[in-house]
């Protein structure tokens, strides 16, 4: 399930408009004071399908976008939700892995429950799924 992780934060390092932001992920070892970030984890998993040997998971991938607070915050988080959006909805990661991925769907986009004193945050929360084997039954 986090074999997305690194290629999540690849792709949003790649993007223009978070330039000079710390782009990291919930799973290395970073300095989480600096700002601005944009801060990629998988944030739990649904189980959609699971009537079968195999189960469908679709978890559930958090980008937190964070700035100092100032006059241009809001500013900043709108052009990094704007383009974090253009680059992961509806986009299709693929064969990862030995896994298969079906396109990402942002779910929602909310205020984080704790906000560092002096930040300005929003999460974006977007989904994907892939099928995971268990056991053939025998009798």
């Amino acid at each position: 399930m986090l074999a997305l992780e690194p290629i999540l934060k690849t792709r949003l390092q790649a993007l223009i408009a978070l330039t000079g932001w710390a782009v990291r992920t919930g799973s290395e070892l970073s300095d989480r004071r600096i700002v601005p970030a944009a801060d990629v984890r998988c944030s739990g998993a649904h189980v959609t399908d699971s009537a079968t040997t195999a189960v469908t998971l679709d978890p559930a991938w958090t980008v937190t976008l964070v700035v100092p607070r100032s006059d241009q915050a809001a500013g900043q988080l709108d052009t990094a939700l704007t383009a974090v959006i253009g680059s992961l909805h509806n986009w299709c990661p693929g064969q990862q892995g030995s896994r298969l991925w079906r396109r990402m769907a942002l779910q929602t986009v909310r205020e984080p429950e704790f906000v560092t004193e002096g930040q300005a945050a929003l999460e974006l929360v977007f989904t994907s799924s892939t099928v995971y084997h268990g056991q053939v039954l025998t009798r």
